[in-house]
């Protein structure tokens, strides 16, 4: 939203070209409730021609690849794979910049940000007190823990963000209210869901193609990351069709190509670009091959958590590759945050307190 009022801020001390090759694994579009893939993961890697040769020819002497074109998923899968992809993180991870979604926990995120932002009078205390936050974790855990109101209001919100259903089709007015925090947002949300559905549709009427995908957010925490310091950014992202006729990708070119920045809540948003965004097939690019190396094993190592193999890898994104600031990566906060959201409920529980009364007197 705030991408239209990026104030003019070029950057002219670096004039260092970076090409940036993008690509994701575990993308399910619009459908964040897909069971196979529960986590979306988005890597952008800068590679010069050097380092792009020692990598492939590590690949290709220690691994027998098929078709000529290195596909992540499959050498992830394999004892010998995972020995030439922990050599790769080990000695490139500097090179890469991931990001990676709990879809689950993202979609709780959504059902906050759209179900409960349009109805404030201000949102400054609502992201700076982490309140955006506690509300979703506390939402995702109702989820998780098979509360089947907060099931039901996944589902629904779901398919009213992407046009399935109609606001009054969904269940959102007859859901049991056992849970508090349930009860809070529906009360909220049925008040008048025209403020929601105004937040979410086109100039048509119809629900934003792209509203709920993750793609756009995760490529521009990469970008920034990389061009942090004022360097210019050849841009080069795998075919997709997230990329076709998406007003934020004409949005990404034109602020990148003046080197627009933003201040969203304390993190400077922005890069430079030396030309559009490109998009490419993987197959005529061994770079994206490349990128889809790192994308494929972190949602591998996401989806086996407690191998000795995911443990070591993750602890080498977490030093070397993960985009910062790592606000970017959309988890639950369960254990991260639990000891800073139990000391802080109290005041959590009067804001929301404020903010319920203070819709409703605005309704009457």
């Amino acid at each position: 939203m705030f991408l239209d009022e990026l104030p003019l801020c070029v950057s002219r001390k670096n004039e260092i070209n970076m090409k940036i090759y993008c690509d994701e694994s575990g993308y399910t579009g619009a459908d964040l409730l897909e069971r196979s893939q529960p986590y979306f993961v988005y890597a952008g890697v800068n590679l010069n021609d050097q380092i792009t040769k020692e990598i492939k020819n590590y690949i290709y002497s220690n691994y027998q690849i098929q078709n000529d074109e290195i596909k992540g998923k499959l050498i992830v899968n394999s004892s010998k794979g995972r020995k030439v992809i922990y050599h790769i993180f080990k000695n490139y991870g500097k090179y890469a910049r991931i990001v990676f979604d709990d879809k689950k926990y993202a979609l709780a995120a959504k059902i906050i940000e759209y179900g409960i932002e349009p109805f404030l009078s201000s949102n400054y205390i609502f992201y700076t007190s982490k309140l955006n936050e506690f509300l979703a974790t506390g939402l995702y855990a109702s989820f998780i823990t098979k509360d089947e109101s907060a099931e039901s209001l996944f589902a629904d919100f779901l398919l009213v963000m992407r046009g399935k259903i109609s606001f009054e089709e969904s269940s959102f007015n007859s859901l049991s209210k056992d849970n508090p925090l349930i009860e809070w947002l529906l009360d909220i949300m049925t008040n008048n869901p025209e403020v929601i559905l105004d937040e979410i549709k086109t100039s048509e009427g119809n629900p934003e193609k792209w509203i709920l995908d993750l793609t756009m957010t995760s490529l521009l925490g990469i970008l920034t990351d990389w061009s942090k310091n004022g360097e210019k950014l050849d841009v080069t992202c795998d075919n997709s069709k997230v990329f076709i006729d998406n007003p934020v990708v004409e949005s990404f070119n034109k602020m990148g190509l003046i080197g627009s920045r933003a201040d969203f809540l304390g993190v400077k948003l922005g890069f430079n670009l030396v030309g559009e965004i490109k998009n490419a097939d993987s197959k005529d690019f061994v770079e994206l091959q490349i990128a889809d190396l790192f994308s494929s094993t972190v949602f591998y190592c996401l989806k086996n958590q407690e191998s000795k193999f995911s443990k070591d890898i993750m602890k080498i994104v977490l030093k070397d590759s993960l985009c910062t600031p790592e606000t970017f990566c959309v988890m639950p906060k369960i254990n991260s945050y639990k000891e800073e959201f139990d000391e802080k409920k109290y005041y959590y529980y009067s804001l929301m307190y404020s903010i319920y009364q203070d819709i409703m007197t605005r309704k009457k």
